[in-house]
């Protein structure tokens, strides 16, 4: 008992005999060509083969399993089970590396071919029976055909033996030669105290190029699978950029890890030490760039002060003074709110804004069906805010809702002004009076006239009454909004008031705003041109680059537009979730910016 114990133990230290084939080893992934993106700090999965038993394109792998009667008593908790599923469930699941499962005892059956199918192998280990003698000639011998037949070339032909007994031992030792011969490296396991069964299964291993284990203790089953030196290679290590290298997990002759990676080239190792002392690198370049966002803003100034527009631009609101105005958000009557929002913008617009005042509604009771009930309350003109602020003060919701009629008189309220024409419509409903809202938006779009609209107090934004708002705003490239508080409400009056403007990546719109909002847009880096809707038309091209934190600012000086640069950067910013609040608020507000 003392011999057989020390006998075991040194096998056990040293674990195998010196395979004797070249060492190779191949990193898979990332392949070679590829260029990552991310923000820092990123971590990347290498991984790939190493092996001194044939090639390292792909591992073919046999776990030839004793499924004897004896096994009852030397496993009776079943951890051989347990240890080959482990090993299984430890390969990387992205490692290109096919299972078969034979099972023998008396004879050999081929329980499940070579697949890269890890569910179906664990099945048929876990099918595994416990009847019969031991016949590992037959076991072998099944491995090696099964691999003839579907085993793939440039790959590691592989197979795990595991067994609690001894042999015939002539017939096990010309199986071993016969699979020496076909390039075959078989790697015994012992469980057990059979002396006989482990001078056997150290000579197959040594015939084959293989390592031998023997475990005393079943208990130690899944950590001597999971050990098994299957490729002849002992270790394999991973570094970037000539850093400290890092110990990769290394399985069944696949090896994985991560490694952190910078901004710019890296140059990634890996470097396999095999069971004889050969040492062997596989490296790849690997390129970074840097995917955080950045950020665009535009703004204008005139005489050194800030403005809204690129030229003359003249803006007349068209408030909805209807009965249904007498409607109440938060216990204010929506009138009362659009009173005091409308109060606050007029004073606080600039003055270079040439601002008019119309309303509808207003003139007759609503029992009176009256649809010429609109009117220029003040028009175009110099110094228009104190009569506007008064025109305001004496609003009260009276009668129908005549949008297209309102809008039909409003185009002889611009007159002869020339630059920029707006029309910004607040309104809490849709036309009632019969008349075609759309068709009168598309006539003053001819005009040159666009028209914004501020849906007040109508609740969801797919409503079917804001859905009509919107195809009205869309008819002339305006822009559609929903405001359903005073702060709402007031923000959408900024977003209209100023020059639009478009930002195109090639021939798609990824962003939108106005002059006057202030409002950042998030962008990836990349090549993009900017377009306002002034008179004339005016475009800019500019780059950004990651992290950039652009400062577009358009001057005017006399009759021409002048623009400059100003950046600065951001933090590290994923411009996943930026990028999609930015091109969500373009899409609910103009998806169809894009036509004009």
């Amino acid at each position: 008992i003392m011999l057989l114990v020390v006998f075991a133990a040194s096998l056990a230290a040293a674990d195998t005999v010196t395979p004797g084939g070249e060492l190779r080893i191949e990193i898979h992934s990332p392949p070679a060509d590829l260029t990552a993106t991310g923000s820092e700090p990123l971590t990347y999965e290498i991984e790939g083969v190493a092996s001194a038993i044939g090639g390292v394109r792909y591992i073919d792998m046999m776990l030839v399993m004793d499924t004897s009667a004896s096994l009852r008593e030397t496993d009776p908790d079943g951890y051989r089970t347990q240890a080959a599923v482990g090993l299984i469930e430890r390969l990387s699941p992205k490692s290109d590396i096919r299972i078969g499962v034979i099972g023998f005892n008396d004879s050999a059956d081929l329980l499940q071919p070579l697949t890269d199918n890890r569910y179906a192998v664990i099945q048929a280990i876990r099918d595994l029976k416990r009847r019969g003698g031991t016949d590992l000639a037959e076991g072998i011998e099944s491995a090696v055909e099964e691999l003839n037949r579907n085993g793939r070339e440039d790959s590691s032909r592989v197979i795990v033996l595991f067994t609690d007994g001894m042999s015939n031992e002539r017939q096990a030792k010309e199986a071993a030669e016969l699979a020496h011969t076909q390039g075959v490296a078989v790697q015994t396991l012992l469980l057990g105290e059979n002396l006989k069964g482990g001078f056997l299964l150290e000579s197959i291993a040594q015939t084959t190029g293989g390592s031998f284990v023997w475990v005393l203790n079943p208990t130690e089953l899944p950590d001597a699978f999971l050990n098994l030196k299957t490729t002849g290679v002992d270790t394999v290590t991973l570094s970037v950029n000539g850093a400290e290298p890092v110990p990769a997990d290394f399985t069944a002759g696949t090896f994985s890890g991560t490694l952190p990676l910078t901004v710019g080239e890296n140059r990634i190792v890996a470097l396999a030490t095999s069971l004889d002392g050969q040492t062997r690198e596989s490296s790849i370049i690997v390129n970074v760039s840097d995917a955080s966002c950045a950020a665009l803003e535009v703004a204008a100034t005139h005489d050194g002060l800030p403005a809204i527009s690129l030229n003359e631009r003249a803006v007349e609101i068209v408030v909805d003074a209807s009965r249904s105005m007498w409607g109440q958000i938060g216990g204010v009557s929506k009138m009362e709110i659009a009173k005091q929002i409308l109060h606050r913008a007029s004073a606080s617009l600039p003055d270079e804004l040439d601002l008019a005042l119309r309303a509808y509604g207003n003139k007759s009771a609503s029992e009176d069906n009256n649809c010429a009930d609109s009117g220029l309350l003040v028009p175009f003109g110099l110094s228009t805010r104190q009569p506007i602020s008064m025109a305001i003060d004496a609003l009260k919701p009276r009668g129908q809702t005549p949008i297209a009629y309102a809008l039909q008189q409003a185009a002889a309220d611009f007159g002869p002004l020339d630059g920029e024409r707006t029309l910004v419509l607040v309104t809490d409903g849709i036309e009632s009076c019969g008349g075609d809202p759309v068709e009168a938006a598309r006539e003053l779009a001819e005009h040159g006239i666009t028209i914004h609209v501020i849906g007040f107090g109508i609740g969801n934004v797919a409503d079917e009454d804001a859905a009509s708002l919107k195809t009205m705003a869309y008819a002339s490239g305006g822009q559609y909004f929903t405001a359903n508080s005073a702060d709402e409400l007031e923000g959408a009056l900024d977003a209209t008031v100023g020059t639009a403007f478009r930002v195109y990546d090639g021939i798609d719109v990824v962003a939108s705003g106005v002059l006057g909002s202030n409002q950042p847009m998030f962008l990836p880096s990349g090549d993009y041109q900017i377009r306002f809707d002034s008179v004339p038309r005016h475009e800019v091209a500019f780059h950004l680059a990651a992290r950039d934190k652009l400062s577009l600012m358009m001057e005017r000086q006399g009759g021409s537009i002048v623009h400059n640069e100003y950046r600065d950067m951001l933090e590290s910013t994923s411009c996943e979730e930026a990028v999609a609040e930015t091109r969500a608020r373009q899409r609910e507000r103009t998806p169809a910016l894009g036509a004009r």
